[in-house]
């Protein structure tokens, strides 16, 4: 299948490759279908719907902008999600980033992107509970890095 995409011009995308968001995402209820494209090179990714070029999301794994963030997934989630093992969940946060001040990209730790790899199924949830910010700083300044810092 090929996907038009925000910043990778056309892709090829395998079937297998398509993740499914059952409910949609906040605010994209209806963009069901997304694909994870992710440079080797890079720690920053892009989730990207297959039928909307213009609704892509840049994504970082929220563990290596805070080595120290944690969270349990409900049961009732890890059912929709069918997760079985820890090794086929993957966790994105979405960063935004205002236009023109990059130096201000935030990622938003309060609601997760929960993706099981092995059958393709995502979800976003949020930590209502958890005191983590929707608004960390990427580019947090020296000695305030850690989830604390920010909570």
């Amino acid at each position: 299948m090929k996907v038009k995409t925000k910043f990778f011009g056309e892709v090829e995308v395998a079937a297998d490759e398509i993740i499914q968001f059952p409910a949609g995402l906040p605010g994209f209820e209806a963009e069901k279908e997304f694909v994870y494209l992710h440079p080797e090179d890079s720690v920053f990714g892009c989730l990207q719907s297959c039928h909307q070029p213009d609704t892509a999301f840049i994504v970082v794994s929220p563990f290596k902008v805070c080595p120290d963030y944690d969270f349990v997934l409900a049961e009732e989630k890890r059912e929709e999600l069918a997760i079985e093992k820890l090794e086929e969940v993957l966790v994105l946060a979405i960063v935004t980033i205002p236009p023109g001040k990059p130096e201000e990209a935030t990622v938003n730790l309060y609601a997760p992107i929960i993706i099981n790899t092995t059958v393709k199924k995502g979800m976003q949830i949020i930590l209502s509970e958890s005191g983590y910010p929707m608004r960390f700083k990427l580019w947090a300044k020296e000695g305030s890095s850690s989830v604390a810092a920010a909570k």
